[in-house]
């Protein structure tokens, strides 16, 4: 009868995760930083409201409710039906989705480039009015509002730059 010392010391093997290198071991996999994780919730609750609202356009546009959401929530002109903003932003709300989930990289310096591009030109212009000589008058509350914004585009654009562990949760080749 064989001893029973070798089944007590029975240990599964542990599960390899991530992907194989050429040595044939294996890499843990870099995780998604919790606030691209938010962005891409946010993104696909952005889809599923805007699909809710291009079907309640689409099947009751005569109610009070059509109305109040063609009104207030379709920001495009009156040339394209408002159901039709609706699907077309939902598509364009998932895809973003999709595509940051997917860790593309290009989707992260599309928006690091728009973001800095904003603040750039919003402080260019705040420069531009300022040296004129005649600057166009700004309520405090606007003057504020300008701010944040400038400030809010910087920090993400700076967070996608630099923040560690991005550059590696988004590779620009899949040999790297």
């Amino acid at each position: 009868m064989p001893p029973r010392d070798g089944i007590r010391t029975y240990v599964p093997q542990e599960q390899q995760k991530g992907p194989r290198t050429e040595r044939g071991d294996w890499v843990e996999p870099n995780k998604l930083p919790l606030l691209i994780k938010l962005f891409v919730w946010l993104l696909v609750f952005r889809s599923a409201a805007n699909l809710i609202f291009a079907l309640i356009v689409g099947l009751a546009p005569d109610t009070t409710v059509a109305n109040f959401i063609a009104t207030n929530f379709d920001a495009w002109p009156r040339q394209m039906p408002p159901e039709g903003v609706f699907y077309v932003s939902a598509f364009l709300y998932a895809l973003t989705a999709w595509r940051w989930y997917s860790r593309d990289w290009r989707a992260r310096w599309f928006v690091m480039f728009l973001s800095g591009a904003t603040a750039v030109k919003m402080l260019g212009n705040y420069a531009a009015d300022r040296a004129s000589g005649f600057p166009t008058p700004m309520a405090p509350a606007q003057q504020v509002s300008m701010f944040v914004t400038i400030a809010v585009n910087l920090i993400i654009c700076g967070y996608l730059a630099f923040y560690p562990g991005m550059s590696q949760a988004f590779k620009e080749t899949p040999w790297d």
